[in-house]
């Protein structure tokens, strides 16, 4: 069975999320300063719980493992910005469980195989930063359960073989069975 956040904490991933995972409130103070495009975005979706410029939840103020884990599940990919994905991972709360997640849900493996599909430095810095910390056992908590096969995010052999995929072996282990219900 799936761990359920309370009613605030969903409140609180869900502002998250919907506003677009802005990394830190720094980078919403520059929005908010800039008034441009990013920060109207922001406020339609604000409008919508409703809450003020100043409510705005970004991924540094995630009060729970459950919270980040839940914001990282539902992160739109099609709007990747590469200092959120460095939020969630550099968050104090952030667990294995959630960067495993980060790391199939965004096809870190095409990143760092010899032919990558979409090849972007960024991300691929990225992922390696992720993956050196799995090895170094970088997280601060292993309690939530994320496997990659259940989840269907893992490649076929013939894939793997075709695309030089080399996934660490770290990668592919369940460091614990709780698992969160990240329905928002």
């Amino acid at each position: 069975m799936a761990k359920k956040l309370t009613k605030e904490q969903a409140k609180r991933a869900s502002i998250c999320f919907e506003c677009g995972c802005i990394p830190s409130k720094d980078v919403w103070r520059e929005a908010v300063a800039e008034k441009g495009k990013d920060y109207d975005s922001v406020m339609y979706m604000a409008k919508q719980f409703p809450i003020s410029e100043c409510e705005v939840i970004t991924i540094e103020e995630l009060q729970s493992i459950e919270e980040l884990h839940a914001v990282a599940d539902n992160y739109n990919w099609d709007n990747n910005c590469i200092k959120s994905l460095y939020a969630f991972i550099d968050h104090p709360l952030c667990d294995a469980g959630t960067a495993l997640l980060l790391f199939w849900k965004g096809a870190g493996y095409e990143q760092l195989g010899h032919h990558p599909r979409f090849p972007n430095e960024q991300e691929k810095l990225f992922f390696q930063e992720l993956v050196l910390r799995f090895k170094t056992k970088q997280f601060n908590s292993y309690k939530i359960a994320f496997d990659p096969y259940d989840e269907c995010y893992v490649p076929t052999l013939d894939d793997c073989l075709q695309r030089g995929y080399l996934i660490p072996g770290e990668l592919f282990c369940q460091y614990s069975t709780m698992h969160i219900d990240t329905y928002l």
